[in-house]
């Protein structure tokens, strides 16, 4: 019972970290409808920056968090501005295919500077567990789920009450018509942009919180795409459980199928999951289903 009950809070506490990566994923889709790979480097970038500015640079955390943001959010601006913009009205694949090549390219810069080491944050959280019982729960695993969990709160509280979000979800239904009705669709795009990698950045620092920054982290941006696809492209709080459940299936998967197997499940867990979830329901749990007449 007590095996349980550990798989599952790790799974709960990692599920939130890859419900971030999808929510940065979901945000563009939902208004621009790219599906952008590009944001693996965004997380990548933002732990990067994180590290140079506190650990390097010697700047408080708060400082360094804030100036992380600023460059994050530049990013977005001109990723946005240099690659995307210009490919207004062209298919939609084409956008995707600039997102992976930007993916690429920030890869090769990421990897001349981290050169296979692996880079640790000086601690600045509260170290140690936090003792529930037979369960060891770190500190910074529960400070970052909750980090994730308002920040989900604050993207809803902007999309739902506030004017630029409501220009945000009438540009998701329809660009044309929401031009028409005096909706800066352009600026929407850039703002988006901008959030979306400062949101990215976030899950880069919560995720080198708890497993360091390696060569290998920008490639968590294909769990964020699975679970984009599995709570559904237009869906913030879809984002949220699909990145809980893909948490909690690869611990499961993990804990009582590698002994069986030999190791390497977790691996694949994921990409189980989303084979099953584009042949049962391809639009995703909370996606919007469309129906196009011919």
């Amino acid at each position: 019972m007590d095996t349980i009950l550990q798989i599952s809070v790790n799974g709960l506490l990692t599920g939130m970290l890859y419900s971030l990566v999808g929510a940065s994923i979901v945000l563009v889709y939902k208004a621009t409808r790219v599906v952008s790979m590009a944001h693996g480097q965004l997380l990548a970038l933002g732990a990067l920056s994180f590290w140079v500015f506190v650990a390097v640079m010697e700047i408080p955390p708060l400082g360094s968090f804030l100036l992380t943001m600023v460059v994050a959010g530049s990013m977005g601006f001109l990723v946005e501005r240099v690659t995307i913009r210009p490919l207004i009205g062209q298919p939609l694949f084409t956008a995707f295919l600039v997102t992976f090549a930007l993916f690429i390219f920030l890869d090769g810069a990421f990897q001349l500077y981290v050169r296979g080491r692996t880079l640790t944050y000086p601690p600045f959280l509260p170290e140690g567990a936090i003792p529930l019982g037979p369960l060891a729960i770190t500190k910074s695993q529960v400070i970052s789920f909750f980090i994730g969990f308002l920040l989900f709160l604050i993207l809803a509280v902007i999309f739902k009450y506030t004017k630029i979000g409501l220009g945000m979800r009438a540009t998701a239904q329809d660009h044309r018509l929401a031009q028409n009705a005096g909706v800066r669709v352009r600026k929407i795009f850039s703002f988006i942009w901008i959030l979306s990698a400062m949101v990215a950045s976030i899950a880069g620092i919560a995720w080198a919180i708890v497993m360091d920054i390696h060569y290998g982290l920008a490639s968590t941006v294909i769990k964020g795409l699975i679970v984009a696809l599995f709570g559904g492209l237009e869906s913030l709080g879809g984002a949220l459980l699909a990145g809980i459940l893909l948490g909690l299936f690869e611990t499961m998967s993990a804990g009582y199928l590698d002994p069986v197997l030999g190791g390497g499940v977790k691996d694949m867990a994921a990409y189980v999951l989303l084979l099953f979830i584009l042949l049962v329901r391809p639009y995703g749990l909370f996606g919007m289903r469309r129906i196009e007449r011919i």
